[in-house]
């Protein structure tokens, strides 16, 4: 095989790894298939009562084994009651047993079911362990009933109140606000001293989990497929560090990981995290895995010596909800939207997507809007490409004969044979690889926004027009995904006659290149959203356009 065909095969194997490449080393894979959660004790549950086994605050940020502790017993059945709490984004149930949270319904999205039920981010309604409250000694708070002291119910908010004894006249407060037109839950503890004498509560933990949105063994199950999973974030300085949830992890363990501004366990789209409201410090956040996949976060709350008749008083934000930039922003907790790399490209198209979304109400229409921005900034250097590409053609046809010429001297010489093609083409300022520029030049930009709109929560559930209900989602009917692959076999066509060929060969290949790329995408774009194919349709059919111009113009 010549040179100038190793560098066109290099070429198109470089960018189908760089087109595709960033799913097989970025997202996470999902966890293999778990049994079934239907005995007596779910894993999640088993799991669950693993982790609210308190430990001791340990300092540092190292990962260590979890500590083997005897396993709090099953919690005894009673009648417990049902508490709920709403505004106009969620509906929060809380259950009297543990004052946990037992339910966390987003009334503006569906499970994506045939009966269009809300979507639901308990995963493990039987667990007790979200927005838990338990100590490293003493009675399991998860097993049993609070006294429900409570509620207010408003336009601005809502807020209901549960209470325990703990030992030696202090009483344990859990307090939860839910402000209007928010996801953000405010979780409030408070610790009253009754007695005449001064007392100290140790070990203190606040917990959610397992997981977010699904199990392990619904991420097989779930439509979004590829992209189930569920990892922990959280920042270190500047960097923002990500834990990925394994099922396969060969012990379980808690990792400390010191004093972070804020920790949230999240999947694709939705997240819960703990952030210390204003005044409010906190001993360590804690990661907390367990074989078969199932992740808790958890903070530890400062020790405290209560004064008599006195109380203390911590409060911790949990943004429950969407991953919506806007939002998390008001929150310092951007970082947690995966945007893509580089981060400042597609943060400018989400901004660019969301002010026309704003005009036109319409998100399909929005990335069309985008697409033609794209190629309205791409222009020019496009325009230059394409025009290269009109000159090689014209110097092909100048240089055909002295091609013919070196084929029949050094028919029997291939590796000679191309070095006067290529000093031929060094002559005549011909580049072997122009065809290619197009694509080449606004690949960072389809990199960018591919990863953006994979992880845009704002298209699930979002309507374009006919078949297209939900542009997070793959074309159900795969028009998008075959049209897409039409325009660009037009595309790679017309590119093609400006890609110089030296022998059979090489017009094989490039015959291989104009076929077989097209139909390994259209195959491939099975699977894509189709708000990106939207994208990629329209992008091909402006290129063409564009060429058109570039190729009917008589100053070209």
């Amino acid at each position: 095989m010549n040179d100038k065909n190793s560098r066109l095969i290099t070429f198109i194997i470089l960018s189908a790894i760089i087109l595709f490449g960033y799913n097989m080393l970025f997202m996470p894979k999902p966890a293999a298939n778990q049994p079934q959660e239907t005995a007596a004790v779910s894993p999640a549950t088993q799991a669950s009562q693993n982790a609210r086994a308190v430990q001791p605050a340990v300092s540092g940020t190292e990962t260590t084994t979890a500590l083997k502790t005897n396993t709090p017993s099953a919690i005894k059945p009673f009648e417990e009651k049902k508490f709920v709490i709403e505004n106009t984004l969620a509906r929060v149930s809380f259950s009297d047993r543990g004052a946990v949270a037992i339910g966390y319904e987003l009334k503006k999205f569906t499970a994506g079911k045939e009966n269009n039920e809300v979507l639901e981010l308990i995963p493990n309604k039987a667990s007790y362990s979200y927005l838990a409250l338990n100590q490293a000694a003493g009675q399991d708070l998860t097993a049993i009933r609070w006294k429900y002291d409570g509620s207010l119910i408003g336009d601005n908010g809502s807020i209901i109140t549960f209470s325990t004894p703990l030992s030696d006249g202090v009483t344990a407060v859990k307090k939860f606000i839910l402000d209007a037109d928010t996801y953000a839950l405010t979780t409030e503890i408070i610790f009253k001293n009754s007695t005449s004498s001064p007392k100290s509560v140790k070990d203190m933990q606040l917990m959610w989990g397992p997981n977010i949105h699904l199990l392990p063994s619904e991420f097989q199950k779930n439509k979004d497929g590829m992209y189930a999973f569920n990892r922990v974030h959280y920042p270190l300085g500047r960097e923002l560090k990500k834990v990925e949830i394994k099922a396969n992890i060969k012990e379980d363990k808690i990792t400390n990981v010191g004093v972070p501004d804020y920790i949230v366990i999240k999947d694709l789209y939705f997240m819960s995290s703990f952030k210390p409201a204003e005044k409010t410090t906190y001993k360590s956040a804690l990661i907390k895995e367990y074989k078969g996949g199932f992740g808790f976060i958890a903070i530890n709350l400062n020790d405290a010596l209560i004064e008599p008749r006195s109380e203390v008083s911590s409060s911790f934000v949990s943004y429950i909800g969407p991953q919506e930039y806007k939002r998390l922003k008001e929150f310092g907790m951007e970082r947690v939207v995966d945007l893509g790399w580089p981060r400042f490209l597609g943060l400018w198209m989400f901004y660019a997507m969301d002010f026309f979304h704003k005009l036109t109400k319409n998100y399909g229409v929005a990335i069309l809007l985008l697409t033609l921005l794209v190629r309205l900034i791409l222009w020019v250097p496009s325009q230059h490409s394409f025009k290269q590409m009109k000159d090689t053609q014209k110097k092909m046809t100048i240089i055909k004969p002295r091609i013919e010429t070196l084929k029949k001297v050094y028919k029997n010489d291939s590796q000679k044979l191309n070095e006067e093609t290529m000093k031929l083409y060094q002559e005549y300022k011909i580049n072997p690889l122009g065809g290619c520029l197009p694509m080449l030049i606004q690949m960072p930009i389809f990199i960018a926004l591919y990863q953006m709109l994979i992880n845009m929560v704002e298209l699930k559930g979002a309507y374009f027009a006919l078949w297209l209900k939900d542009l997070s989602k793959p074309d159900p009917f795969f028009v998008l995904p075959i049209f897409m692959g039409v325009s660009m076999f037009f595309q790679q066509k017309m590119t093609s006659s400006a890609t110089p060929v030296t022998d059979e060969s090489a017009a094989m290949q490039q015959k291989i290149m104009l076929w077989g790329m097209p139909i390994f995408l259209t195959f491939l774009s099975f699977s894509w959203p189709s708000g990106l194919l939207l994208y990629w349709s329209m992008s091909n059919i402006l290129g063409i356009a564009q060429q058109l111009m570039v190729n009917n113009s008589k100053t070209a």
